[in-house]
């Protein structure tokens, strides 16, 4: 009686009746694989980076005048090494990149920097109204129903916020907010995010475009939850893009000295510079 394959095997294998195990080995690209630690497949077919769409190729620096140079361009061996591929930073797969690098430096931040709340920056139609007017008026070549008059609203709110804030605390508030369409009633725009600040009815009073919800917690499902707005396909609007708004050096506690150190001893003598 002929044996069959069993269930749940991949391509990796091909099923042979005359083979004493009932298989034999692929001869295909796919068994060049080679399994790792952790399961996976690395190799030169499965290189598991996040590929863009769309990139573009730029030139080289390296092979350009500039001022660090001091016009000592090395010689081309090779003409291929004179463009580079370079992300375009819109489609999808380049923003789903994106989420998980701040997903990456928000977590590493939260460990540090303690005092933080999940928020919700909303606006009320007055509010959302006042502030296009005002962009459409100082941006003439933007029509009506453009998304990017959205995106202005909450960069211009945000900014008028944290002067506000400067004003009264003579420092800025740490931040990281993303903003998203509303999917019901008015489809306001509106802003996810950590405030490095747990004072709800301070920032609630110098916020003053809207509601202001806060989370009454911080953690891992959290910073799951607001990233996912970074790279969301958003089916009522789908030429949205959201935009990120946030202080500098999120997540720069993660590079410590001894880190640092780690990474510039192991870089010229050819041991992995891996940090852990």
């Amino acid at each position: 009686m002929e044996r069959k394959p069993p269930i749940g095997r991949t391509n990796r294998r091909q099923y042979d009746p005359k083979h004493k195990n009932g298989h034999r080995q692929n001869n295909g690209p796919l068994s060049r694989l080679h399994r790792t630690r952790k399961g996976t497949y690395n190799s030169k077919y499965t290189t598991g980076k996040i590929m863009c769409l769309y990139p573009k190729l730029v030139r080289n620096p390296r092979y350009t005048e500039t001022s660090k140079n001091g016009g000592n361009i090395p010689p081309v061996h090779d003409e291929r090494v004179l463009y580079v591929p370079y992300s375009c930073g819109n489609c999808m797969e380049c923003r789903k990149q994106n989420a998980r690098q701040w997903q990456v430096r928000l977590m590493e931040d939260i460990k540090v920097n303690k005092e933080v709340m999940m928020i919700t920056l909303t606006f009320s139609n007055e509010s959302y109204s006042e502030l296009y007017h005002k962009i459409i008026i100082e941006n003439m070549k933007l029509e009506d129903g453009d998304y990017l008059i959205d995106n202005l609203i909450a960069t211009q709110a945000t900014r008028y916020f944290l002067e506000r804030w400067r004003k009264k605390h003579k420092k800025s508030l740490r931040h990281w907010l993303v903003t998203e369409l509303g999917h019901e009633g008015t489809e306001n725009i509106h802003l996810h995010g950590l405030i490095w600040n747990k004072d709800y009815r301070l920032i609630e009073k110098l916020w003053q475009y809207g509601y202001v919800w806060p989370g009454s917690y911080v953690n891992m499902r959290t910073v799951n939850y607001i990233v996912k707005y970074v790279n969301k396909a958003d089916a009522d609007h789908p030429t949205y893009k959201s935009i990120i708004l946030t202080s500098a050096g999120i997540g720069a506690s993660y590079i410590n000295d001894s880190k640092l150190s780690q990474h510039n001893a192991n870089k010229f003598n050819g041991t992995p510079c891996t940090l852990r």
